[in-house]
Order: C-alpha cells, then structure tokens, then sequence
C-alpha cells in the first residue's frame, strides 16, 4: 500500500476535527520546488478520525487497511485531529515541507518561516516579478529619489496600527533600517545607508555614493519591524520571535510542532481585507499525501509540479493550476579551487563541455513534462530580460546537444578519452556527481537522463540524491561538486541582483563556511569590479554595457551550468476561495512558498458564498 497521509474528515459529532492543511517551510531552506510523484490513479478515502485513536487509511488499491505508523500520525496532526476555532473560512497551503514544524517568526532568520514575510510582517512597497514596472505601495505610499541617487524619500502610510494597537510611523521605518544596518548577521543586502524619520511620515535614507540597487531590497524586500518592541530585544539575528507583532493580514494563532494556525488581523490597514479567517499549516509525511489531499479537496494551495496531473485538473471543476516559470534552475559546481573546491568541475572547460552536452530539450520533456523554458547563458530571463543580453550571447543556450564541441573544449584544455572512454587528464578520471534533495523527484530525474547524455561523450556524471536537509547543509557549505538548484530572482527586474548574489566574492565563502548567496565559491575580481561599477552606475545605458561585460566573463567561465528555467506550477482550488491569480490578471506571482507574494495573495482571497 502507498504510504500517504490524508487528513480525516469529521461525521457530524466531531466537528472539531479541521479540513484545512497548509505546511510550514523554513524560506531560506529553499525547498521550493518539491516535486510530488504520481504513484497511483484511484482517488483516496480516508476514514473517520477521533481524537486519541488510530487512524486507518483505506484505498480502492490496498489489499487491507493499515494503521499510520506513530511517526507519521505526529506528522499529520496534534493527537489526530486539532481543536477548530468554530469558523472555518479558511484555506489550505502546502509548500512541500516534511517533518515536525521549528518555530521562527523573526523575519530577518534565515530559517524563518515563510508566512512571516508577506502575512505577518510586511515591506513598504511590492514588487511584482511577473511583471516590469513600478511596485505597489504597502506600508508605504511614494518613494522618490535625488538626481545623484544618493538619498532616498519614502512617504510612510498613516493610518496603520501594529497587530497589538500601536500606530506605525516613520521612526519605525528608520529603526528597522538602523537595525540592519547596525547588525551585519542580519544585514543580507549591504545595506549601508542613514536613516532619519523627518516627520511621523517621511523618512529620508542617504548614502555615501549612488545607491539605485538598494532600493528595492530596502523598500521591497525588508520586513519592517516596530521600534516599540523590537528596540527591546537583545539578539535580533537568533531569537526566534514567538509572539509577531507585524502590519500584515493575519496573526499567529497557535502553535505545535505539527501545525500552526494564522489568524485574521481584524484592524488590517486594506479596508476589506483579509477576507478569509485563517491560514492552518499542518506538516505531511510525504509528497504523494500532499498530492491526493490536493484532489480529494482537501489543499487549497499548492506548488510543485505533480507528473500525469493535468488530467486530474480537468476531471475536477473547481481544481485548477497555472505555470509561471520564474527561477532560473543550474548545476552549481563548486567551482573555485582556492576557496577549498576540488574535482574536474574546478576547470572551466569541464563545466562548458558539460553545458554543450546537454540536450536540454530531451530534459525538459522527461522530468518537467515539456513545462520547462529556455535558459540564458547570461543566467537571465530570455523574455523579460531581452534588453539586458548581451546581443552576442544569444537570448537562450541551445536546446540539443553538440557533442563535437564538447570533446573540442575538452581536448583543447588536456582532457583525453581514458580506456573506458571517459575523459582523463592528469590522472584523474572525469567523474563528478550532482546533488539533489532526493524529495525533488524531477530533478532527480533530470540528473539521470543528463547521466545517460554524457556518457556518451565520455563525462561521467551521476545523481546524488541526498535527504533535503543533508542536501541543505552541503549546498551553504560547499560540500559538492554540482548542486542542483535556482538562481532566484531580485526584488526587481535589473540584472544587478544575480550578479551581485552568485557571481561575487563577497557572495561567498570558503568550503567549510557559510555561503550567504553564492554557492558555487566563484570568484573573479574584473565580475567583482564590473559589479561594484554597476552598483553605482546612474545612466541605464552604461550600466547595460556593464552587464553585457559581466555576461561575457560567466558565459565563458561557467560556475552556473543554466539547464532551465523550471516550470512553477501552482494548482488552486475554487471550493473554498476565489480571487486567485489566473493567466489574465497575475497580480501576484502565485507560487504558494513565495514570500511577500503569499501575503498578497491571501488577502485578496474572498471564502466562496460572499
């Protein structure tokens, strides 16, 4: 029998027994694209549930019923079924995390929990990365700033309380930024900048040199905190914050380490919002109960791409889904040998033969069902980012394999065909290995029909699936030759971000250390420099050429294999809520783990019957 979890549904004389499911997931963990896989096609039935017994799961397809073992019951939820508030206006979110739920509100962690940073806390304005323009005010309601790019203004809302009464200001705002500035553990950005509240509703930042890039990390990505309680705590950067007081939609409720509830924030500034009362995120024990609470009506909100689903979609009317691919997906190879890296991936030849013999399009269409994209060699977006290639790079890397070049770089660089016909050079072998969270199975996939491409052509390249959490660990810590994972997008479209965040040295760190952002341990001081001249570059025009140079220099040198841009496949259902984002109006980038969006998102939901 398939080992998959379901929620219980209650008989009319348990009607505490909740229907709702949402799972909590550390934001940095980056356990974005957890895959669910598609064991069998009946539709689940669950049985009734009471509090303090054994649950018994029963399929069309199990020969007889089977207790959940007590782990997995601890995984489903507090003594099989958790107290309801009597209200159940609420939805359902899964994000793919597995296992007991740590608690982390504080929204500069790096293991916060991902409803934190759009929910609970909330930025001064919003950015859409679906879509290239000015960002939607928040907590804030103009920003503007001087023709040298050296000081910014930011218009603060009146009118807005914290979750426990006290009124926003801009002392606030210059407190929050203050605070980053004045501690490096939770300073991510380089936030450098003084600043001043010059009223109860201006805050005026300013900085030693032109600062454009900053901004929208400041204004865009920055929970803003009130000074009241937050000037009180002694360790900002490791408490975990079990009580949030913030200006989002909804307010923690309660909390286990199974599942934790938001609630409502009645004095919400958006008048009318948040519509729906709660938010419950409760942990499952595995990617295929995820999948069948999502058809039996149980999930309302889910991300990840489930192989053979659309037709789930179109047997249900009110279960819907909708691809936005975003994120750029690479092999990240340890790549710089002085910084502790070994293996045939520290030779820049290695990662561009290994680029060359891959036929992506063959990848695309086996382990993403052909939902995945194009990727460019300039590690962006082909379509929203056209005008930032460089024109001789071409917008896309090539969809087949080209076998002949690859054996040519190798050859060229003292690579030779050993006497099984895998490269050689000095002794050692061609052989590397790609790590993946093995819950991520088309990733997992991807790596071994990429396997099967490359020994062709004499690399030797294998999967290693690791459980995500040893996979975690590895990838901040350098522990790899190639780790599988994004290239995530900045607060907005300027390329600046994934420059600056993976391709820098101050971006990384040696093996053994924490990487804040970039993995891969590259390092090159002309990207180090054309990065520091971007950053304080105010004509667009040049800093377009400055990106072009930067590009050159990558494409060339390779730290970031680009395989695809992978599909984000969100499935929604109608039963509970509406106001989604669709095709036609994607106000918000509708992946369910997205910080800030899920926030923006949920508040516009409205419970179906109003």
């Amino acid at each position: 029998m398939s080992s998959t979890v379901y929620q219980c549904r209650s008989e009319p004389q348990e009607p505490d027994c909740p229907t709702f499911f949402v799972v909590g997931l550390p934001i940095r963990a980056n356990f974005r694209y957890f895959t669910f896989r598609r064991t069998t096609r009946p539709r689940a039935r669950t049985s009734t549930c009471r509090k303090g017994t054994t649950m018994i799961l029963r399929t069309p397809w199990s020969r007889a019923a089977t207790p959940l073992a007590a782990g997995a019951v601890a995984l489903l939820l507090v003594s099989g079924c958790a107290p309801q508030s009597g209200d159940d206006r609420g939805i359902s979110i899964s994000t793919g995390a597995i296992g007991d739920i740590t608690k982390n509100f504080n929204p500069f962690s790096p293991n916060v929990l991902q409803p934190t940073l759009g929910a609970i806390y909330e930025p001064l304005f919003f950015y859409n990365n679906l879509a290239v323009g000015e960002p939607k005010p928040m907590l804030g309601t103009e920003y503007s700033w001087n023709d040298e790019a050296t000081e910014l203004t930011i218009q603060v809302r009146g009118g807005v309380t914290w979750s426990d009464g006290e009124a926003l200001t801009a002392e606030d705002v210059a407190f929050t930024f203050d605070l980053i500035a004045d501690t490096p553990e939770i300073n991510t950005i380089g936030y450098t900048g003084s600043a001043e509240a010059v009223d109860d509703d201006t805050v005026v930042v300013t900085f030693d040199e032109p600062s454009l890039p900053i901004g929208p990390e400041l204004i865009g990505r920055t929970a803003i905190v009130p000074e009241h309680l937050w000037s009180t705590f002694d360790d900002v950067a490791n408490f975990v914050n079990e009580e949030p007081v913030g200006t989002g939609p909804f307010t923690l409720s309660t909390f286990t380490p199974q599942s934790y509830v938001l609630q409502k924030n009645t004095s919400y500034w958006q008048e009318g919002k948040p519509a729906l009362e709660t938010l419950r995120y409760v942990s499952f024990a595995s990617g295929d109960a995820a999948t069948t609470a999502m058809v039996n009506g149980q999930l309302d909100w889910n991300t990840g791409l489930v192989p053979d689903f659309a037709d789930e979609v179109e047997s249900h009317p009110t279960l819907n889904q909708i691809n936005t691919p975003i994120n750029q997906t690479a092999w990240i190879a340890c790549a710089d040998a002085s910084l502790g890296c070994s293996g045939p991936q520290t030779d820049p030849a290695v990662r561009l033969a290994i680029s060359l013999g891959l036929d992506r399009q063959e990848i695309i269409d086996i382990a993403f069902e052909g939902l995945g994209g194009a990727v460019s060699p300039a590690m962006l977006l082909p379509e929203r980012d056209a005008e930032y290639i460089a024109p001789d790079l071409g917008d896309t890397t090539s969809p087949s394999a080209d076998p002949a070049a690859a054996a040519a770089v190798l050859q060229e660089a003292g690579w030779a065909p050993g006497a099984d016909g895998i490269y050689e050079k000095d002794g050692e072998r061609l052989s590397v290995t790609v790590q993946v969270p093995q819950e991520w199975t088309s990733y997992v996939t991807a790596v071994e029909v990429a396997s099967q491409q490359l020994a062709d052509i004499g690399i030797d390249l294998k999967p290693e699936a690791l459980p995500g959490a040893q996979w975690n660990e590895n990838r901040f810590s350098g522990k790899f030759s190639f780790t599988m994972d994004g290239v995530y997008q900045g607060p907005s479209a300027d390329p600046y971000y994934i420059y600056a965040n993976y391709y820098t040295t101050a971006a990384t760190a040696p093996v053994g250390e924490q990487a804040p952002t970039s993995y891969s341990r590259y390092t090159d001081p002309e990207v180090d420099a054309l990065v520091d001249q971007a950053r304080v570059e105010v004509d667009p025009e040049r800093r377009r050429e400055l990106y072009f140079e930067i590009q050159r220099i990558i494409a060339a040198s390779m730290p970031y294999i680009p395989v695809l841009v992978v599909p984000t496949v969100t499935y929604y259902n109608t039963d509970d809520a509406t106001g989604w984002p669709t095709e036609d109006d994607l106000y918000a980038f509708p992946a369910a783990w997205s910080i800030w969006n899920l926030g923006v998102v949920a508040a516009n939901l409205q419970p179906v019957g109003e």
